[in-house]
């Protein structure tokens, strides 16, 4: 009787675990219910494109912001990848999007990463940089790669070591740092190469460990400019075909696939990066990727967005109606692949 009562409770605990969904787990610690052993290149992982815009911008309203929540906003709703893009200014690295300099500071937005990640050590965070150049001068930008190095050292073990075979186990209750800008002087993190922004991405771009130099196979796909129709035929193409690569990619093979983008043409010719041209991009793109998607739950990579976390965002200064984007979906979404078995 007791080994029939153990299989049942067995069997009852098995389909639980089936059954599990972002709706039905707390999204702010949604990698307790992800074996220690699954690799992390396997893993489906949303992010936030821009990250620190929703925190705020210091420059004229209308441009350049891509996110509503700020970052422990983001982290609640089920976020484990943040875009920061720290520039020098002086001798202080704030977080940028392009010439556009946000409310935050870069130690403080990796201070907010790292309080959510004390509080949940089940979980791990990506941290993709980029120096953004053009709001530096000239020695601002010699100061950028040993600044960032620092801050990256003091972190001491709640940054941690790239290797390419890295499974959630090594990462649990640390940050992994990939960089698209070179920085100095620690061994954490992975400098990335081969990233373009052509319509094709990149099948073999790769990530180079700075603590031995070990490599890491990396498919990526950033093409930010869909500003017509051709052209937004052609990044939902890119979109579709990365999330086809990462599902089947090979053995150790990482993916980063960028969702976000704009798509505003002032007055009729010259593309910029409006705040309502990242909300009418993600409200196109994110209903084709979710009916892609369907009922399906596979290996994504690491996907970046605009407005994770947030279904319907409102208008602004170009566009007074609201949009629906889909950000809270696709995040829970994203996440899914990872708790069906």
């Amino acid at each position: 009787m007791k080994s029939v009562l153990t299989l049942f409770l067995s069997v009852v605990l098995m389909c639980r675990c089936l059954s599990l969904t972002a709706q039905s787990v707390d999204m702010s610690e949604w990698m307790r219910h992800v074996d220690d052993s699954v690799a992390l290149c396997s893993m489906s992982i949303p992010g936030a494109h821009d990250a620190a815009t929703g925190e705020g911008m210091l420059s004229l309203p209308g441009f350049g912001v891509t996110q509503t929540l700020g970052l422990q906003e983001l982290w609640m709703c089920g976020v484990r990848a943040f875009d920061l893009r720290p520039a020098v200014r002086d001798t202080l690295l704030y977080i940028y999007h392009g010439r556009l300099r946000t409310k935050v500071a870069f130690a403080d937005a990796l201070d907010v990463i790292r309080c959510r990640l004390r509080e949940h050590p089940s979980e791990f965070a990506v941290v993709v940089l980029r120096e953004e150049s053009d709001s530096e001068n000239e020695d601002e930008r010699a100061l950028w790669p040993s600044l960032v190095g620092k801050v990256i050292r003091e972190l001491s073990d709640e940054a941690v070591v790239f290797s390419p075979g890295m499974r959630l186990v090594d990462a649990r209750g640390r940050i992994l740092f990939l960089t698209r800008s070179a920085y100095s002087d620690t061994e954490k993190g992975a400098l990335i190469a081969g990233w373009n922004h052509s319509k094709y991405g990149n099948v073999a771009a790769r990530m180079v460990s700075y603590a031995d130099g070990a490599e890491a196979a990396l498919q990526v796909q950033d093409y930010y400019a869909p500003t017509d129709a051709k052209k937004r035929a052609m990044k939902q193409d890119a979109v579709k075909r990365y999330l086809t690569l990462a599902a089947n990619a090979p053995k150790g093979v990482w993916t980063m696939n960028f969702l976000s983008g704009y798509s505003t043409t002032w007055l009729g010719c010259t593309s910029l990066a409006t705040t309502s041209g990242y909300k009418r991009n993600a409200a196109w793109l994110h209903p084709v990727v979710l009916g892609f998607l369907g009922e399906e739950r596979f290996p994504m990579g690491i996907v970046f967005m605009d407005y994770a976390g947030v279904d319907k965002v409102g208008g602004g200064l170009w566009h007074w109606k609201p949009f629906e984007v889909h950000g809270k979906m696709l995040v829970e979404a994203i996440v899914e692949s990872n708790l069906r078995k």
